[in-house]
């Protein structure tokens, strides 16, 4: 009980850390960032007790889904991105942004990465990008059966935390390179 307790209070000084002005992109962009990154950072405090660590992710998995309904109405819009990869399949193509978590670290292994696929009909939609580009975007996320998918983007086992590279499968309305 004392743990949990001291989880929360870690969460709450999280939570009311003054942001620094280092994120960039519309005010929901930086809220959507900051609020993964304290259930990141809640989650890693936690490490060396596997149960509570267990209980906040999958309570963080839950409320991020959540945040994601309420609080942003399952859309993005100009959101500033940096183009991961952009992969040609034989039916679609799959195009991964990433929106850096920290600065100190832009590394696509920590970052939110948002996913979509377009079909043939669509690829006027990312005509010119490459990776490496920064674009701005503009969608929706995408809900099947009342579910959101959050993923680990990341193929490295070095974590177990979902927050450290989360992957939002989404439909990209509209993408710009700036």
């Amino acid at each position: 009980m004392k743990s949990i307790l001291r989880i929360c209070i870690v969460f709450v000084l999280f939570s009311c850390k003054q942001n620094t002005g280092e994120n960039t992109g519309p005010i929901e962009q930086i809220k959507f960032v900051n609020y993964l990154k304290v259930l990141r950072d809640t989650v890693n405090v936690s490490e060396q007790n596997k149960l509570l660590r267990s209980i906040l992710l999958e309570k963080g998995i839950s409320s991020s889904k959540i945040y994601v309904k309420d609080s942003l109405q399952m859309k993005f819009n100009s959101w500033q991105a940096i183009v991961l990869d952009i992969i040609d399949k034989q039916a679609n193509t799959e195009i991964n942004v990433g929106i850096t978590l920290d600065p100190t670290n832009k590394s696509a292994q920590k970052s939110i990465v948002l996913s979509t696929l377009v079909d043939q009909s669509e690829k006027a939609l990312f005509q010119g990008l490459k990776a490496g580009d920064d674009v701005k975007i503009s969608g929706i996320f995408i809900e099947k059966k009342g579910f959101i998918d959050i993923d680990n983007y990341s193929d490295y086992k070095f974590s177990k935390n979902v927050f450290d590279n989360p992957e939002f499968k989404t439909k990209f309305l509209k993408i710009e390179k700036l």
